[in-house]
């Protein structure tokens, strides 16, 4: 599913480490989170994303409310913007759950054929798989997806710019980012599941 041409509302941290938007679905309105985590090597950034609740902070879980198909082009296009921003740094799509893996995947078979014009899309090595062969469905939800934005044209966000309006290339559509100094992060455990 595509993004109509409404324009897109986000809000972001100055850094672009984490963003927040509302999706609405058949239990109402949700706020999600999409937050990129440093990790050991050197310009690659996991993404996580979470349902945001402000009474607990350990942000995380996605519940469908019906609108995944809308959190999934999210997602998309806040790595677009991400990426544009930091053209050199790579993101790494793999949940810390069974059923975010899931979601990444089922992400990127949704949206291919528009991110194979701006990205290059790799996989990941499990080096902890070099003795033990996974078997089943333990194998795909240990898959770690990489996209590096390839080059290109890229935007610079100057430290007392507060809203940034854009075009996206994925989809087509307008996207408004309002960067809060205040937005709160969840904490979120990021590491391999065994």
């Amino acid at each position: 599913m595509l993004f109509d041409k409404q324009n897109t509302q986000l809000k972001a941290l100055p850094d672009f480490s984490a963003f927040q938007f509302t999706s609405q679905g058949i239990a109402g309105s949700t706020t999600r989170q999409v937050r990129f985590i440093n990790q050991k090597e050197p310009d690659v950034y996991n993404l996580d994303l979470g349902d945001w609740d402000p009474r607990n902070q350990q942000s995380g879980s996605i519940t469908d409310n019906g609108d995944m198909n809308k959190v999934i082009s999210t997602m998309m296009l806040i790595i677009e913007l991400y990426t544009e921003r930091y053209p050199m740094r790579t993101v790494r799509l793999k949940g810390n759950t069974k059923e975010k893996s899931r979601l990444y995947r089922i992400a990127l078979d949704m949206h291919v054929n528009h991110l194979l014009p701006l990205f290059d899309i790799g996989l990941e090595e499990e080096r902890h798989f070099f003795f033990q062969k996974p078997r089943g469905r333990e194998a795909f939800d240990n898959i770690a997806f990489l996209l590096k934005r390839k080059p290109g044209l890229c935007f610079t966000v100057h430290t007392i710019q507060t809203t940034l309006s854009s075009h996206s290339l994925l989809f087509g559509n307008p996207v408004s980012v309002e960067l809060h100094r205040n937005i709160q992060v969840g904490v979120v455990s990021v590491g391999s599941t065994n």
